[in-house]
This record gives structure tokens, sequence and C-alpha cells, in this order.
């Protein structure tokens, strides 16, 4: 084991051993001896041989260094808010000095240029500008550039035209950016339940009573939102009757054109937890008896008395075979 001479330690390395005798040795001797009290007196006043004394004692030891801990970062805690309070009020206070101040330029020194031949600088002067480095002449321009966000460089051009450099903070680019996309994912959202309402008026028409259309398509366009949406209240109004073959047409048709099958939002055991529980009436064999949930699962099937069929997606996508839409002839007619 190598051990550091005292002459080999930095002050930085002085510092630190010094640090962590002075906060963690030092406290946790204090603790262990402070313990042993502690046990003693919590062993007095508990029933005999209910803890055993080490138990207590280890209780005692992790209670108090807890403590210390929770004392020592507060303290650090409040200590460093007080510090950065300060430097933000001298910062501040830095930055209207500076903002009083004229700043000057390295341009300036540029008419001695056209002065006389014959004129020499003095030898201390000459000896002071030859020890400018490039270093610092950066460092001066770097510094004037601070002093705004957008500011006129002094180019030789033809037309004595100034330019203008601007410079654009990141953080309302970024943020610009998170507000554009959730817009255009929220208009996107509201054109695909404009197109679906739409096609449910116009479909369900001779089906549903036009007082309660408004009721109807909002509960679909709730499925149409969430596909874990599941109806509450089963729908027994209509103007015409319908079979478990056209509810299912009807769900196929809206849930594939927002993304129906294996990876996708929409699965085949939501649509029919919804027809089941919204249509239930509908849903029923000759006898009585309910469909089961398989046979709801098995929504594209069809029947030669189905009166709303299956409207397979074009190339646009989202839009349904109704005259508003595609203008082609409407989803009761097509097989």
């Amino acid at each position: 084991m190598k051990i550091d001479s005292p002459s080999s330690i930095t002050p930085r390395e002085a510092s630190i051993r010094l640090e962590w005798i002075s906060t963690r040795i030092l406290p946790g001797v204090a603790v262990l001896l402070l313990s042993i009290p502690l046990c003693q007196w919590a062993d007095s006043i508990l029933p005999d041989d209910i803890v055993p004394v080490s138990v207590i004692y280890i209780m005692s030891v992790t209670v108090l260094w807890s403590a210390y801990m929770a004392m020592q970062y507060a303290f650090v805690g409040m200590s460093q808010t007080k510090i950065a309070k300060k430097k933000v009020s001298i910062g501040k206070t830095n930055t209207h000095a500076e903002e009083g101040q004229t700043p000057i330029l390295l341009l300036e020194a540029k008419p001695f240029a056209n002065e006389p031949e014959d004129i020499r600088p003095v030898d201390g002067v000459e000896a002071f500008t030859e020890s400018i480095t490039d270093a610092e002449v950066v460092d001066g321009i770097v510094e004037e550039v601070s002093v705004t966000d957008t500011k006129v460089i002094e180019e030789p051009n033809p037309d004595n035209e100034p330019s203008t450099v601007s410079s654009v903070p990141v953080s309302s680019t970024y943020q610009q950016g998170i507000d554009d996309f959730y817009q255009s994912q929220a208009e996107i959202q509201k054109r695909k339940l404009n197109t679906i309402q739409e096609y449910i008026c116009y479909i369900m028409s001779p089906f549903i009573y036009e007082e309660d259309m408004d009721e109807f398509c909002t509960d679909l366009l709730r499925f149409a939102m969430d596909h874990s949406y599941r109806p509450e209240v089963e729908w027994k109004r209509y103007k015409t009757k319908l079979s478990s073959f056209d509810v299912r047409h009807l769900v196929w048709n809206i849930a594939t054109r927002l993304g129906l099958g294996k990876g996708k939002i929409y699965s085949n055991d939501d649509c029919a937890c919804y027809i089941e529980r919204r249509f239930a009436s509908l849903c029923k064999m000759t006898n009585g008896e309910p469909l089961s949930h398989n046979t709801l699962r098995n929504l594209s099937v069809t029947s030669n008395s189905d009166q709303i069929h299956c409207d397979y997606p074009g190339k646009e996508g989202l839009l349904f075979h109704i005259p508003s839409q595609l203008g082609c002839a409407c989803s009761r007619g097509r097989n």
C-alpha cells in the first residue's frame, strides 16, 4: 500500500481529506458513541428480550446518522441558495453597468494607418503592441458580440451596405417545433373524426332518427378516439331493424381506417367488445341466445340480408365510398 508523504500532498487533496474527516469520520465516531447511551435507554424502557440489544444499537446508529445527513444537506442547500441569489443580483448589477458604457470597437484604430510614416511609436508602446496575442484579439471580439444578439459588422463591400448577423435562441426554436408538431397532430385527428362523423350520418340515416343522430355519432367517435372505450348503455332506438352483420360492418369500416390488425391500434377484440355492449339486442341468435365473442370478432363476414356492407379503403386511406367523399356509390350497395 502506497502512503503519500506530507510533501507530495497538494493543497486541494489536503482540503478534500480535511473535509472528509470533518464531515464523515468525526460525525461517524460521534454517532457510534451517542448510540451506546441511546441503546441503553431504549433497552431499559422496552420489555425484556422483546428486541435484541444489537438490533436496538444498529437502529440507533441508523437513526442518528440519517438525522445528521438530513441536517447537513439542509444547511448545504440553504447556503447554496443564498450564494446563487447573490450571484444573480451581482450579475444584474454588472449588466446594468455594462449597458451604460459605450463599447470601444477595434476598428477605431483603423484611421492611424493613413498617418505619415515618419511618426514612430514610443519604444514602450511598440513593445506592448507586439505582446498582444491572437487569443486576446479573439476574446475582445467575443466580448463585443455578446453585447447584443444582433450586431452590424462593418466589412468592405461594393455597395457599402452593412450586413446583419442575427442569432436565434435555441429554446424558442425547440418550443416552436413542439408546438407545430402537436398542432399538426391535432389537425390530423380533427380531420379523421370529421370524416368518420360524416360517414356515420350518411350510412346510418335510414336506421337512426335524426334527433338521435348526434348522440349515436358521439358514442362511436369516442370509440374512434380510444380503442379501449367500452360503452355503458346499449342503443335500442332504431327506425329500421338491423342485424349483427350490419353493426359489425359499420364498426369494421371505421376501425380499419384507424388501424385494425396485428400490431396496430385496434384489434378484433376491441371491436367485438364495443359491439356486444352497444348493440347487445342485435347480437342474438334466433333462439334468443347471445352470439359468442369469437363470432363477433369476425367483423367482415357477410350474409344475404346485409344492409351495411364492408367499405374497403381506397388509395386515399381515410375516405369512405359515399358521394360527399369519394363521389362513388355508397357502401350500402357495395359487396
